[in-house]
């Protein structure tokens, strides 16, 4: 995950040539690299003519023909009036001296494998795919997970794992102490411990993991069992990884973990059991990020695709003091 400040013009072409300097080394196809630069350049002008805080977010994966790039477009208001007049080529409230090089958002569509958008008077979230799509079209969940190092940093140690199985989805969202290449290493042993654990219950699950991180920086995590029809979601943590389960309409009800250390436990998190329906969404989110109680996010948000979701709760809870990590899933529909 690279995170790229967009705040005035200059920053604009930065982003381009980050962006193209990492597709080369992923061996992305000419054609998509052009598409790119034009997207990134088109987004970029966006958040510095009509935006605050503006922020741009790459997402690498793969190689060659099965190289993708997500490029995530933040914001902090004011938000668009008319999504369906800014999607009409062409459309800009700037001055003509002002205006980008692409025709606006609906370039920006045409020219991505995907694209999503979201807004309302906290800010937009712009989120589309050049090259390989990330997520299969067909399996029975739906998710996205997005890490952000803290500022002024490349690694960090939140991480998430996700294994779909044959009736339930396995998820881990871990916050390592500390930051940095170190962390970022203790981070990498986790994950290779979920990955070994195919077939594993939940429990089995997070004593590997617990017992990789033996001796090391120790970590926060919570790991999560769902169901991939109604019934009941299983969950254990610990430390101060926050989980919810939100209904698109309605209450959300909390996760709860208990105090301690992944790696330093005297003893294993007891399982805690709630009620999942087909309708709801879980939202995973490290302390790098504040509660949704004060301000929850508006019903219209979880409507939109994981990623956006993901990286929407991302631009409104950050703190800025720390790695940031939010996971979304839900049943497809």
């Amino acid at each position: 995950m690279i995170s790229l400040p967009v705040t005035e013009i200059s920053q604009v072409g930065a982003a381009r040539r980050r962006a193209l300097h990492e597709a080369e080394g992923l061996d992305l196809p000419t054609e998509a690299r052009e598409r790119l630069a034009l997207v990134v350049t088109e987004a970029g002008t966006n958040l510095v003519r009509h935006a605050r805080g503006g922020e741009i977010l790459l997402i690498l994966r793969g190689r060659g023909q099965s190289a993708g790039i997500d490029i995530i477009a933040l914001d902090e208001g004011p938000g668009l009036a008319n999504v369906e007049a800014a999607m009409t080529d062409g459309y800009s409230t700037a001055a003509a001296g002002e205006r980008g090089i692409g025709g606006g958002l609906g370039a920006i569509s045409r020219l991505s494998e995907s694209f999503d958008i979201y807004t309302d008077a906290r800010g937009t979230s712009v989120v589309v795919t050049i090259g390989k799509l990330h997520q299969d079209s067909d399996g029975p969940m739906e998710s996205a997970g997005l890490i952000v190092p803290k500022p002024n940093f490349d690694q960090g140690g939140d991480a998430f794992c996700l294994r779909h199985e044959a009736d339930r989805t396995l998820i881990m969202l871990m916050d390592v102490l500390g930051h940095g290449p170190a962390a970022a290493s203790e981070a990498d042993k986790a994950i290779a411990a979920f990955a070994q654990t195919a077939g594993a219950s939940l429990e089995e699950t997070e004593q590997e993991v617990s017992t990789a991180l033996r001796g090391g920086r120790g970590a926060a995590a919570l790991f999560v069992e769902l169901p991939h029809a109604a019934g009941r979601l299983r969950a254990m943590g610990l430390g101060n990884v926050r989980g919810e389960i939100a209904a698109i309409e309605g209450p959300r009800f909390g996760i709860p973990s208990m105090p301690g250390i992944v790696g330093a436990a005297a003893k294993p998190p007891r399982v805690t059991e709630h009620d999942w329906s087909s309708q709801a969404v879980l939202l995973l989110s490290t302390d790098g990020l504040r509660g949704g109680d004060r301000a929850p996010e508006p019903p219209s948000l979880f409507f939109r695709d994981p990623m956006t979701i993901a990286a929407s709760i991302y631009k409104r809870r950050r703190r800025g003091t720390d790695d940031c990590g939010v996971v979304v899933a839900r049943a497809r529909t």
